[in-house]
């Protein structure tokens, strides 16, 4: 379904669209018999991969755990070997990335390299970097230290060898151990120009959050840090996103790199008719994003409506920005999401 005049991108359209679905809260209590039932029944559903987020734990609404993403995705490369294997994101400020990237280089020995994102990010919890005894840096130099992490990674997956001589990271002669036949592929998710410009030079894979325009995600704690996010995502629009892309895509060209792959997150779902969808974006005004009641049906962060609106909606945005991915946090139901409405995109 090609949308007039939304040639923004500047690549083509991707033929298909890969469905992630976020497990992290599940995996925290899973047994491996619940894990593997899971695992069997979203593959079998058509979902191409999992994502799981890195937090020891989360504090809004109170204090919950959270689980150890590569145990987790070990443990499913053991089980199936179909589904697409992704962190979203991991904190890289706590150790050194060389441990990181060996335990994504092992992964992709394991499982094969092209079912193996490795997504790195800079931490923005205040909450967990206190939790371990240690101060959470300024944002401009989690952004250095990221952008030094992002260096190291494309060096050693693309090279096999990496000296970095950064303020933050330093390696010399650096090898990559174990050696994939395929390196993982590398994501990196936020919204500030920054980082969309770090996407370009060094990811394959953007997770692209709500436009900076909205607002700043900062906070004393994870929970108002989490507010201004939802915030900035409910008032970004798809139209928006499509004007963003254009910091990764410049880039990309001027490092010389292909265009990189844009992936969203799916907050909810809402199906219904147009008075249910109505009630529901009232509600999560309300409850979710904590501002007067206005339509979300343009935020690129949730689909509203019956399969065929919800496929229409998605390909206009595989039109404006290129969207190839989406990551369905789990409030969305992946098995009826890939049978009612990913088949209506071809």
């Amino acid at each position: 379904m090609p949308v007039e005049g939304a040639a923004s991108y500047g690549a083509r359209v991707p033929d298909a669209l890969k469905v992630f679905a976020e497990i992290g809260g599940f995996a925290v209590t899973a047994s491996r018999a619940e894990l593997a039932d899971r695992i069997a029944r979203l593959a079998d559903a058509g979902v191409a991969g999992v994502s799981l987020p890195d937090h020891l734990f989360y504090t809004v609404g109170g204090v919950t755990p959270g689980c150890d993403p590569m145990t987790v995705l070990g443990a499913i490369a053991g089980m199936d070997d179909r589904l697409e294997l992704r962190t979203i994101v991991m904190n890289t400020a706590w150790i050194h990335p060389a441990l990181l990237l060996r335990s994504f280089a092992q992964l992709a020995v394991l499982a094969g390299g092209e079912r193996v994102t490795a997504g790195l990010g800079a931490g923005w919890s205040g909450d967990e970097f206190a939790a371990v005894g240690m101060a959470m840096p300024p944002f401009r130099e989690r952004m250095d230290r990221l952008e030094e992490v992002l260096a190291l990674a494309r060096t050693l997956f693309d090279t096999g060898v990496a000296s970095v001589e950064g303020r933050h990271v330093v390696t010399r002669g650096l090898p990559l151990a174990p050696v994939p036949a395929v390196p993982p592929r590398l994501l990196v998710g936020g919204g500030s120009d920054r980082v969309l410009r770090m996407a370009g030079r060094y990811a394959d894979v953007i997770d692209l959050h709500g436009d900076p325009r909205h607002g700043r995600v900062v906070g004393a704690s994870m929970a108002e840090e989490v507010r201004g996010d939802t915030r900035r995502r409910a008032l970004t629009t798809v139209d928006e996103l499509g004007e963003r892309i254009a910091l990764v895509r410049e880039a990309a060209s001027a490092a010389g790199r292909p265009p990189v792959e844009v992936s969203t997150q799916i907050l909810f779902a809402v199906y219904g008719t147009p008075a249910q969808v109505r009630a529901e974006e009232e509600r999560l005004c309300e409850t979710w994003a904590k501002m007067p009641y206005r339509p979300l049906g343009r935020s690129p962060y949730l689909l509203t409506g019956g399969p065929a609106e919800m496929a229409e909606a998605l390909a206009e945005r595989r039109a404006l920005y290129g969207l190839s991915q989406l990551s369905l946090t789990e409030g969305v139901d992946p098995v009826r999401f890939c049978r009612e409405v990913l088949p209506l995109l071809g």
